[in-house]
């Protein structure tokens, strides 16, 4: 679905601002309002990717220039379309220094209006383009899929986005794509796609902190330059903190700081900052359960998770598997015609796939650099996947297994899944009941991927 553009007209004439949406008629969406305050913290709390701004508040003693500072902390990313009746040389010349994206001397024709911004978000989708930010570009993979987890996926994080809430948790195991997830959010709600990423289990004492908080010059060794933090570079967009669970406890106090108040403190000063962010944080990790180990504080993780959105593993939306084989394939490899063999998707669809998307797509990536033919075999298949070869090997068949051999590995998990089951993990009696010795049982489990360790049975439903 296309996004409309979001359009802010901050003006104190209501007059004037009564006719901005019939100007701009059902192309966007336009929020009017009359007083400084109201607009500041529009923008504090919502992206629009274009502002029109007066430059004269009556009984306000901030100046059109002062606002228009305020909205670039606010929101770097938004242009400015200055609409103005003032004739002042000197101020003109002000007004066009500041940076704004265009002026407009009032009285105007409507046509000018609806021109400087189309004109605005022209140039905006060009420097994305030049940047590899438009979403379809290849790094920012869509969300693939027809699974009713995936779709229900969607719904959840159109709900954020419509929502506008401002700290978003996604939980996940390694590898189902939190980071594609929360692109998605970040580009769906931010016109400017302004999206950092931090990952916290490598932020330590020093240089690294200097990297999430900034740094005054002369901070430490190597530090000749002020640096700002990574809260001011995004200014008004997205912060991502990826694996927020691997975060030290003394980092994560001053986390907690900076999203509950929206204010900074570089390292080396005494000053505080304001900044304007939206901030979602990924973790693999159960937060609850780290929190009553002491690994985690709790009043942090009640501030990042005012929304919570998980991410299915692959083996619960294993019908997607084709579509995102061959979307791999397709970027990966643009200029070849690759296909796979039906019984190659079987196979894929049959493995369990304990690391996720992140595995799929490695293995997607290196059956077809070594592929010479671009047709994708059930030989290629094992080769890449030697547990799917173990399981239908040497021993009982020298043949590759096709679509009966892929059916019976799911069914053949599924047998052992349900004996574990219904005897609380113990072997012994799983074994018993399949009437199978333990050394078997153990072996056709490791095989199949339920046995992660040989103390515990890992159970993939």
């Amino acid at each position: 679905m296309k996004r409309i553009p979001k359009i802010l007209a901050l003006d104190d004439d209501l007059n004037w601002l009564s006719q901005v949406p019939l100007i701009l008629e059902d192309g966007f969406e336009v929020t009017t309002l009359s007083t400084v305050d109201q607009g500041i913290h529009a923008i504090h709390n919502n992206f629009f990717d274009v502002i029109l701004l007066d430059m004269n508040f009556e009984n306000d003693p901030r100046s059109g220039l002062d606002v228009f500072r305020l909205i670039k902390a606010a929101d770097r990313g938004a242009d400015v379309i200055v609409i103005s009746g003032e004739t002042k040389p000197e101020r003109l010349i002000q007004i066009m220094n500041a940076g704004i994206t265009s002026f407009i001397p009032k009285p105007c024709d409507p046509n000018q209006i609806r021109q400087a911004i189309s004109n605005a978000l022209t140039a905006k989708q060009i420097k994305l383009r030049a940047l590899n930010l438009i979403p379809t570009k290849k790094g920012s993979v869509p969300l693939i899929g027809r699974s009713l987890a995936i779709q229900r996926l969607r719904e959840e994080i159109h709900h954020v986005v419509q929502a506008g809430i401002k700290d978003i948790l996604l939980t996940g195991e390694t590898g189902t794509g939190k980071e594609v997830v929360a692109r998605a959010i970040a580009y769906q709600c931010d016109p400017s796609h302004r999206f950092g990423p931090i990952h916290c289990g490598a932020i330590s004492d020093g240089i690294a902190e200097s990297e999430l908080f900034g740094h005054v010059k002369g901070a430490f060794t190597g530090a000749d330059r002020d640096r700002p933090s990574a809260f001011e570079v995004v200014g008004g967009g997205f912060i991502f903190f990826d694996e927020i669970g691997d975060m030290p406890l003394n980092h994560q106090a001053k986390l907690l700081r900076v999203i509950q108040e929206r204010k900074i403190q570089r390292v080396g000063s005494i000053d505080e900052r304001d900044v304007n962010f939206r901030s979602i944080a990924a973790t693999h990790v159960d937060l609850e359960e780290a929190i009553t180990k002491k690994a985690f504080r709790e009043d942090l993780y009640y501030r990042i998770a005012k929304a919570k959105i998980r991410i299915p593993a692959l083996r619960e939306r294993k019908e997607d598997i084709v579509d995102l084989s061959y979307h791999f394939l397709t970027d990966a490899f643009p200029k070849r015609n690759m296909t796979i063999t039906e019984d190659s998707l079987e196979l894929l669809m049959a493995y369990h796939w304990p690391g996720n998307v992140r595995q799929l797509r490695a293995t997607i990536e290196s059956i077809g650099s070594r592929n010479t033919d671009n047709i994708i075999r059930e030989s290629d298949i094992c080769q890449a996947l030697p547990q799917i070869a173990e399981v239908y090997g040497s021993k009982r068949s020298k043949v590759l297994v096709g679509r009966y051999g892929a059916s019976l590995i799911s069914k053949e998990r599924e047998r052992l899944d349900k004996a574990l089951i219904e005897f609380n993990g113990d072997r012994d009696k799983a074994a018993m009941r399949l009437g199978m010795s333990r050394a078997t049982f153990y072996r056709r489990a490791k095989e199949l991927g339920l046995l992660k360790d040989r103390k515990k049975i890992t159970l993939f439903t």
